[in-house]
Formats: C-alpha cells, structure tokens, sequence
C-alpha cells in the first residue's frame, strides 16, 4: 500500500541494475538545472560516530558497514545539548571528504530522545561565517543565509518565546538559548529537528544540517515492536560542486543559473553512501525512516520484502499496513517492521522525485507509470538506485509482527471555520519564474496572518493552482505544532483518512486534498508552508496566529465567515 492505499507494484533488481543503479549514490548534472527544484573550512576532517552508542555493522571490503547517529537520551526530565552550526569536512564513507555546514561537525546530527513531560534545553551556537556583500533582503530570494534558528519539526509545542519560535533570527557569530517543553501527553514518535531562518532554510538543510527527533511512547511498550532491533536512518540529499563542496545560492539568478546550484548529490543513509545492514531469517527490525532532504521526494522499495508501515510522521496506525513501497515526501518519516527473509542479499532501491518531476511509486493518485527500461535515465538525479543493502545471513529464533497498534486518533473538534489555500507560482509575460506564494502572494512578514481561535477546529483545502508553464509541479504542505487528518485527495474522499503533519499536493493544476486538524492546546503565531524548501525560501509561506479567544483581541482583526471560506473539494 501507498501513502493514499493505493497499490504498487514491485521493482525488480534486474530493472534496476538495468537503468544504471550501479552507478551508486553519487549524481552528477549541471549547474543550470532548476534551482527551484531544488567557505572558511576548518581543517579536521569529522567522521562519522561508530561509538558503543550506535549500532553497527561490519561490511564487504570498499563498503560501509551500517552505522545509526550518535544518540543524547534525556535523565531526569531535562535534555540539555550544544548544537553548533559552522563549516566542516565530514568523511562520507563511499564519496570522500566533503566540505560543507553542519551541526557538530556531524552529517546527520546527533538524534535526541525524549520523553513526554520532559524539557529539551538547546544552547544554538552559529559559527557559520557572515556573509561578505550580502544581497539585499527580499521575501522571494535566497537572503541571510548564513542567519539559522531551530525548528523541532513535527512537535505538538508552544511556538512562542524561545520555544519552538521559526522567527528567531540567529546572525553569524551568535547564540540563543532554547527551551521546549514536551507536553506529559505527547504522542510517542519519530520527529526531527532542523534550520528554520526563511531565505537561508534550503541551503543549511541541503548542506546537511538535521537531526532525528524520538519521543518515546506507547508504540515502544507494544510486545513485537519492543524486541525488534531499533534501526533510525536519516535519508540526506547533500547537494555538492564537483569537488565536494557547497556552493553559494544565487539570489538573481541568470536563465542558465538556478537560486540553489550544485553539481551533484550524495543520496546518504546515515552519512553513508549504501551502507550494509545484517539481519537473519525470520529476524524483524524496526526502521525508522527521515526523509531529511530539502525538497527530494523518496520512493523506497526493498527487493523481495514488505515494509510493515507502523507509524506515518511520528503518528502510529491502528494496524501494521504492508507495502512494498513507502513514499516519502520531504520531511516525512515513516516507522516500518522488516522481516528478513530467506538468506541473499537485498537492496533498499531509492526512486527520487522532485517537484517537478514528482510522479514515482506510491505518489498518491496512482499517477505512477514506470518508464521504459524500468527508470527515467534522463536525469542522472532521478535514476532509481540502491542506497541501502541488506544482507541476510545466520540463523535465530523466528520473530513475530504485531497484529494490531495504539493508534494516534484524538477526536476532531467541531469545525468552526472552512477554508480554501491555494499554492500558487507567479510568472511574467515571458512565462519566467518571479516567485512562490500562497493565494497569490508571497510570505511578508508585515501581513497579517491568518487567525484560528484556540480551542477549534477547521477545516482547510490545499489546491495546486495554476502554473502557466509547468503542467506538473508538485508541493508539499507542512504546518508546525498541530498534525492534521487528511479527509480527501484530488475530489475523491478516503475510506481511512491519514494523519500526518506534511502531506504531498500533487502536481496537477487544480490537484487537492482537505484536511481537519484542531488548534488546541497552544496560542502563538507560527507558519504553513510548503517543504520543497526552495519553495519556501522563494515565497511559499505564510504565517498563522492562533488566538485566545479568552485573551484581548489581537489588533488589525479581520472579520471572517466562521461557518465557510469557498470550500470546495
């Protein structure tokens, strides 16, 4: 099953092998590709952590073996960590040394593991070098970018004060004290932590900086999943020149230009290019799968295997739900259960997507034709490729799946208010791209935002409006602090509607899907926006402000029909 329950089929070695996955994780094509789509170094070289706190695996000669982040586990009810941002040449096992920004000097950032009730402390230092003749800031183009603040991706906070704030401005050279506190009734998941700084997200998340987020609860006690072997993997699309290093964003590009250049990605596992992982026959592994990249949509199938689907964006299912692919788009995590099967060696075959080519397997809508061949080899960034390898060996007792789960399914709130969105692109009349924005207009931090009462629920339609140029151009809605329930995609209501707090808008014009979610627990102003990060970056955001309807009205109050705003499916 899909992330809409539609089905798929499988992709076989032989196809794979066939359109060039040999080539390995590495992509190289040229600058001038769509940026849309998409220093001082210190001289130490940072390698990824192999300590007793992570779990590793030996491999074949010239291949990495399997290796989770280190892990910072909160005691007493506090987690307190450093998270430093600044230049570094990280070790990619399978790629070389690259030169790029990270937290720590480590590619991926160290997961933290929380309980609910407790308190995550972070002290943010930004090492990262100020910029020389920096552009003038505009709303709708790479600015600041050397700027950073911290957004706990997934979390159900306060996004006011030093909390979970994306308009906290860190410069170059600064610090700022964090102080999140967990609800006691947070649900248990897999969550991830990130840049957030508008006009600089794109290039500090490409460069790699993020992080695993697990808040531990009642999915961990569930018998079957408690002795399965905990596996977290950070899905990284690091976006390098030809000699390995990042490159600079180009806030007025020329037609042969992009805003975001590169020259090649390392599709990374981890912070290795295709690790190797052991299990034995009948063993079952816990997964936890984060599609870290900037925009990259992530397709995963493994060969000859079903991935038992636990939980979608920290948000566990009622029942495992097999499938032989999990799409994932940008920021979205899934938990699946793998049992291994008879002894050989496997693959986890990557399908990337991007926004502008977004129709690959378990895209919702069963839009998904496979090419001839078995892959798209017209773009060396989208060739289907093994990121992943599974080697099945030994023996030991026979492991069981679950048969049923504890669901995350808090009732919705009667719905005050319904609403229309509309993604939408701005052209010229030559057709050439002036910017991102919602409803037509990009973000402005002076407008506005759009205001929910406390304690309600609404109920919101996302469209793919109009792009004159491209007739396929996906996105991906994301909203901070409250998950939300998908109720329908494309005019076609669902059978079992999905939670999840990032959903991907399909690339059609006029493609939609509607949503119900609850604004309860937190006032404060915080965003929507899409999470093709370049998107965002160029405009594609706007703020929300959730009132008290107990506390003094806001001022500039607009007046706005409760009962309907052009609902439409």
């Amino acid at each position: 099953m899909t992330q809409d329950g539609s089905s798929s089929s499988r992709l076989s070695r032989r196809a794979v092998l066939r359109v060039g996955a040999g080539v390995g994780a590495l992509a190289a094509f040229p600058t001038w590709l769509n940026g849309c789509d998409s220093d001082d170094e210190p001289s130490s070289v940072s390698q990824p952590d192999i300590s007793s706190s992570a779990s590793t695996t030996t491999a074949p000669a010239g291949r990495p073996g399997f290796s989770q982040p280190e892990v910072l586990s909160s005691a007493g009810g506090d987690l307190a960590v450093e998270l430093r941002c600044a230049p570094a040449r990280v070790a990619v096992p399978g790629a070389g040394v690259i030169s790029t920004w990270a937290y720590n000097g480590l590619i991926p950032a160290s997961t933290w593991e929380l309980q609910p009730g407790d308190v995550l402390r972070v002290d943010l230092v930004n090492d990262l070098p100020e910029l020389v003749d920096p552009p003038p800031v505009d709303m709708t183009r790479p600015h600041d970018w050397s700027t950073t603040n911290l957004h706990t991706h997934g979390l159900h906070v306060s996004p006011i004060g030093n909390s979970d704030n994306v308009f906290l401005a860190v410069s170059a050279g600064g610090d700022q004290d964090y102080e999140i506190e967990i609800p006691d009734d947070h649900t248990g998941g897999l969550f991830w932590y990130h840049p957030h700084r508008h006009g600089g997200v794109c290039h500090q998340v490409r460069a790699g900086m993020a992080g695993a987020l697990i808040i531990r609860g009642e999915l961990d006690e569930v018998p079957e999943v408690a002795v399965a072997a905990e596996q977290v993997m950070v899905l990284q699309a690091i976006e390098l020149d030809d000699d390995l290093a990042l490159m600079d964003p180009i806030p007025d590009p020329t037609k042969e230009e992009a805003f975001f250049p590169r020259q090649q990605i390392l599709y990374t596992v981890n912070g290795l290019m295709n690790p190797v992982i052991h299990m034995y026959p009948g063993e079952v592994q816990r997964w936890r799968l984060l599609n870290a990249a900037e925009g990259k949509f992530m397709s995963l199938q493994l060969e000859n295997h079903d991935l038992h689907v636990l939980a979608w964006d920290g948000l566990t299912l009622a029942a495992p739900d097999p499938t032989d692919v999990a799409m994932m788009s940008a920021s979205n995590r899934v938990d699946v259960l793998v049992q291994a099967g008879e002894p050989g060696t496997y693959e986890l075959i990557l399908t990337p997507g991007s926004s502008q080519k977004p129709n690959i397997p378990g895209m919702p809508g069963n839009r998904y034709i496979a090419p001839p061949h078995g892959g798209d080899t017209s773009n060396a960034e989208l060739v289907p490729r093994s990121i992943l390898t599974l080697e099945v060996l030994g023996e030991g007792e026979e492991m069981a799946l679950p048969t049923s789960l504890p669901a995350y399914d808090p009732p919705i709130l009667p719905i005050a208010r319904r609403r229309t969105v509309r993604y939408t692109v701005k052209r010229d009349g030559d057709l050439e791209f002036m910017s991102f924005g919602i409803d037509g207009d990009p973000f402005d931090p002076s407008r506005i935002p759009y205001r929910p009462q406390l304690g309600t629920a609404e109920e919101w339609t996302i469209v793919n409006d109009l792009d004159e140029k491209l007739d396929n151009h996906a996105h991906v809605f994301h909203i901070h602090v409250n998950p939300f329930k998908v109720t329908w995609i494309n005019g076609e209501r669902l059978d079992e509607p999905l939670w999840r707090d990032s959903f991907v808008l399909t690339g059609k014009n006029g493609d939609s899907f509607t949503f119900e979610t609850n604004f309860d627990d937190f006032p404060g102003t915080f965003v929507e926006h899409c999470h093709v990060l370049s998107h965002e970056d160029l405009g594609m955001m706007e703020a929300i402000e959730v009132v008290d309807p107990d506390a003094l009205p806001p001022p500039d109050v607009e007046t706005t029909d409760a009962s309907s705003d052009g609902h439409e499916h």
